[in-house]
């Protein structure tokens, strides 16, 4: 299992200057890959998607995954400009139907530049339940974007999800839980917290993954870090995650 960290945390992002300055953290911080999100990059780069691929290289780290802010098909396009391996899809459409045909969609055109669509299961959206996702798999040939934090909120057992979804499983998100509460009243700036600090079975997971003989990317990816700067946010979870993958 490869490590990367997603530029999330850094929040929206002025330039190419600070862009460089976040790859730089992330790469001092030890991980291997990156995660895009879309709508927070400058509008420099979101224009000359390649410059990302590039500026990545350059800081020695490889562009892991999209995502997908905004769900027309031409957002294939510039994924793979900018190198990513997939793209990770949160569904907020009016209907299950809506998300089902934006799924497939989305999966088809991902497909025909060798990259793969991976559904993100999210609280308030149109895959918080085993039965939403499912009719989206069966939809499409999309993997999943497993992600520890949402599926904690959601009450789903982590590791006998990751046992009946091995081979559908394309990245791996992970953040930690700071309690239960309501799915509806998530915040994302105070409910989700660095890894360890919550209530999510880390070596739980861990173990799952290692059992479904996983070998893909493994994404940091906390929203909002509680630590003084996302630098060090990034460095202590990349720290706790190499100590949990090692056990």
């Amino acid at each position: 299992m490869k490590i990367s960290c997603a530029a999330l945390g850094w929040g929206d992002i002025k330039d190419v200057k600070q862009f460089v300055e976040i790859l730089d953290s992330i790469k001092d911080a030890g991980y291997e890959g990156v995660g895009i999100e879309y709508a927070v990059m400058p509008e420099v780069l979101k224009k000359n998607p390649g410059q990302v691929k590039k500026l990545a290289k350059k800081a020695g780290l490889e562009v892991v995954s999209m995502a997908l802010n905004e769900t027309t098909t031409d957002m294939a396009d510039v994924a793979n400009k900018m190198g990513a391996e997939s793209g990770w899809l949160c569904l907020f459409e009016k209907d299950d139907k809506s998300a089902a045909k934006v799924t497939k969609a989305l999966t088809v055109a991902f497909g025909k530049k060798g990259m793969k669509i991976a559904v993100h299961p999210h609280v308030r959206s149109n895959a918080e339940n085993l039965r939403q996702l499912d009719a989206l798999l069966k939809a499409s040939d999309a993997g999943i974007c497993f992600d520890s934090a949402h599926l904690e909120a959601l009450r789903i057992d982590l590791p006998k999800f990751i046992a009946k979804y091995n081979n559908r499983i394309a990245l791996v998100h992970l953040k930690d839980l700071r309690e239960h509460v309501d799915p509806a009243k998530i915040d994302y700036d105070k409910d989700f917290v660095d890894l360890g600090e919550g209530v999510v079975d880390m070596p739980a997971v861990a173990r799952a993954l290692k059992k479904a003989k996983y070998k893909g990317w493994i994404m940091v990816e906390v929203d909002f870090p509680h630590e003084g700067s996302m630098a060090a946010s990034a460095t202590k979870n990349y720290k706790y995650l190499q100590k949990l993958l090692q056990n």
